[in-house]
């Protein structure tokens, strides 16, 4: 019986929450074309539009039925400075979560999600990239960097099914050294036991967000040659994630 109970709860919570998102998808999408379709896709506009976004997701995160949600950022990073920004990657409210740390942030997604139909459109306006076209809109990327905007990637390309760090990509770390960018590491825990990879069911449970340390681009010892900087930052994120 408590069985059921549980099931018939957290269907409820999923459905009212994939409803309340789908809703503010379409008014960011009529929001979007108001904004940067008719009034013209000013830097003004777009700022404004980020920073609806960071509003949005900060609603979101932080209302997700039976979770909490709580970020440590003990070193103070602000963005005010461009960077790289890389972070485990757990479940589809990452992205959510990311999102909160500031207006002035590009993300670059899979396919799917660029071309997301409930979405897409959001995404798109928000000048986020799709990852397989990386190197064709690098110089789109620095662009947008130029203006003060971090950069997210994650590195492990694909969710993961149970919270453990996979391997990590090169791609996001030769960008970073591409684009002359520091790096930001950011952890997230407990979004796979929230909404794992395999189900479509929100569970109650406890997130989290560390915004690490800066990496210095200007110091070598804190940012190697992009291959060795994969294989250490990987190896700081298994012992994260590890912690208790």
């Amino acid at each position: 019986m408590k069985r059921m109970a549980y099931i018939v709860r957290q269907t409820a919570y999923t459905v009212f929450s994939f409803c309340f998102f789908l809703g503010m998808a379409v008014e960011m999408t009529l929001v979007g074309f108001v904004l940067l379709t008719l009034c013209g896709a000013t830097d003004k506009n777009k700022l404004r539009y980020h920073r609806m976004l960071q509003r949005q997701a900060r609603y979101v995160i932080n209302r997700v039925p039976g979770t909490t949600f709580t970020t440590v950022n003990t070193s103070g990073e602000t963005f005010e400075k461009p960077a790289m920004i890389v972070c485990n990657h757990q479940s589809h409210l990452d992205l959510m979560a990311v999102m909160m740390l500031t207006p002035k942030l590009i993300i670059l997604t899979k396919d799917w999600v660029w071309r997301n139909p409930f979405y897409g459109i959001v995404i798109r306006y928000a000048d986020f990239f799709p990852v397989s076209e990386t190197e064709e809109m690098t110089q789109r990327i620095n662009g947008m960097v130029q203006k003060g905007y971090s950069v997210v990637i994650f590195p492990e390309g694909t969710r993961s099914e149970d919270g453990r760090i996979q391997r990590f990509h090169r791609g996001a770390f030769y960008l970073a050294e591409q684009l002359s960018l520091d790096i930001v590491p950011v952890v997230i825990k407990g979004f796979s036991v929230v909404l794992p990879k395999k189900s479509f069911h929100l569970h109650p449970g406890k997130m989290s967000m560390e915004v690490m340390k800066r990496l210095l681009r200007s110091d070598s010892e804190q940012v190697p040659p992009y291959r060795e900087m994969a294989k250490r930052l990987h190896k700081v994120y298994v012992e994260k994630i590890n912690e208790k």
